[in-house]
């Protein structure tokens, strides 16, 4: 029986970012893929004039990216980009919970929580939200409405957790094979690319840092940049396992600080 992973993420680019070769190796493999991103993508971009706009893109080019990967669904909770701070955090650790429960997955994969160095409140909202799901998923009186929707308790065994931040990781996927197939899915991130150009252009500027990449900071053609990025990005992550190209995690399982 071919095995489940969750994806519970902030933001429609998170996934193929941070686990973007990992993802596409499982769905190699057979796994079955479904993803709960929390906001509306609404705010990120310099030249689109209402968050509806914004919002509107980034639903259509994950739909792109979800055909693209092999993702079996994606479900938006639609909250506003960047505001994530100001939901309530047992309104979030719901709906993850209710989610973690209907899909039943053998795999999560959020954000980590005790990452250092993330600076984005919509990355920390989502990480402790997960965890906190993750921890009572499997316990009936937490969220008893569930059980009204015909949702059982569920164990996850298996959790991985990425960030922005390397030092706390344990687990390194080969993602050699993939690298190619996380930048074509990043690239389907059209606005999101531009975004992240102009984003990119302002700070080198502003620092006069690696005035060698401004070449490569084309907004209409982002492919040079990622193709630069992703594979230095992932031969660094890759050389604390001897390996040449992996994404990194902190692997939990269930359990596990019984039996060390």
């Amino acid at each position: 029986m071919g095995r489940t992973l969750l994806l519970l993420t902030a933001h429609a680019d998170d996934t193929e970012f941070f686990a973007g070769g990992t993802v596409l190796k499982l769905v190699a493999e057979g796994w079955t893929v479904h993803e709960v991103i929390a906001t509306d993508n609404g705010k990120g971009s310099f030249e689109l004039a209402t968050s509806e706009l914004v919002a509107a893109s980034r639903d259509r080019e994950e739909a792109a990216v979800a055909r693209f990967v092999g993702k079996a669904s994606v479900e938006f909770l639609g909250y506003p980009d960047g505001d994530m701070a100001a939901v309530p955090p047992l309104v979030l650790r719901g709906q993850f919970m209710r989610a973690i429960r209907r899909i039943r997955p053998d795999l999560v994969m959020t954000f980590d929580p005790y990452a250092p160095f993330e600076p984005h409140p919509d990355h920390r909202a989502v990480a402790w939200a997960a965890v906190e799901a993750l921890m009572f998923s499997n316990m009936p009186l937490f969220y008893p409405e569930h059980r009204a929707e015909g949702l059982a308790p569920h164990l996850v065994p298996e959790r991985w957790f990425f960030a922005k931040s390397g030092e706390r990781f344990n687990h390194f996927v080969d993602v050699s094979d993939h690298l190619e197939g996380k930048i074509r899915s990043l690239l389907l991130h059209e606005s999101q690319m531009k975004m992240t150009v102009d984003d990119l252009r302002m700070s080198l500027v502003a620092t006069g840092m690696h005035p060698e990449l401004l070449p490569l900071l084309d907004r209409d053609d982002p492919g040079p940049l990622l193709r630069a990025m992703i594979p230095a990005w992932a031969a660094r992550t890759g050389a604390a396992a001897g390996l040449a190209a992996a994404e990194g995690f902190r692997r939990e399982s269930a359990g596990e600080i019984f039996a060390s």
